[in-house]
């Protein structure tokens, strides 16, 4: 007994793999990595062509219980007296990102993950998790990443983003109470291939 062969209709078949197109075209795209996942080394001269220059030479940041003064980012010393107010004189650290030379940045799930390896070893580990988690919002696309932070001395955003040139940029923006936002912006290179 011989079966027939049956035929589908033209635009049957082509409907059928367009759709499968699509779907292989879509789970392509969703299984690229962010364009920022890898090693990053500074480039200290695109740096320094993106440094704003400060519009006064001498600038007051409010710190907890005592205000120093400092002169193109050297502090001068005795520039603050202690308050009554039981505050730590110390300041906050400046972001990790805008101290170290080397990053490493991996994606895990719904978290991101920063290396620091020239920093001090309690400083070189950052993980950044999707959403709102211990005072702090972080976002991220295949192309970005954002986060945002406030103390009780400051406002913190940063930024990370690849150029069309393909270097990485970091912007950071801190703004203290009662001061002007400063922003710091930091170029690095993807560290050729070992």
């Amino acid at each position: 007994m011989m079966h027939r062969a049956y035929c589908y209709p033209r635009t049957t078949v082509t409907a059928v793999l367009s759709c499968l197109c699509l779907v292989l075209s879509t789970a392509a795209t969703a299984s690229k990595p962010p364009t920022y996942v890898g090693h990053w080394v500074l480039n200290q001269e695109e740096t320094e062509l993106l440094r704003t220059d400060l519009d006064d030479k001498t600038i007051t940041i409010p710190t907890a219980g005592r205000t120093q003064i400092s002169v193109m980012g050297i502090p001068l010393p005795g520039s603050g007296s202690r308050s009554a107010s039981g505050h730590s004189p110390l300041t906050a650290k400046q972001p990790e990102v805008l101290r170290c030379k080397n990053m490493s940045i991996a994606v895990a799930g719904q978290t991101i993950n920063l290396l620091y390896p020239d920093l001090d070893p309690s400083e070189q580990n950052e993980t950044l998790r999707a959403g709102h988690y211990r005072g702090r919002d972080s976002k991220w696309s295949r192309k970005k990443i954002e986060q945002k932070y406030k103390t009780s001395e400051r406002k913190v955003s940063k930024k990370w983003s690849v150029r069309k040139d393909g270097r990485l940029l970091v912007e950071v923006s801190i703004k203290y109470k009662k001061a002007k936002k400063q922003i710091f912006s930091r170029v690095f290179d993807r560290a050729s291939a070992q």
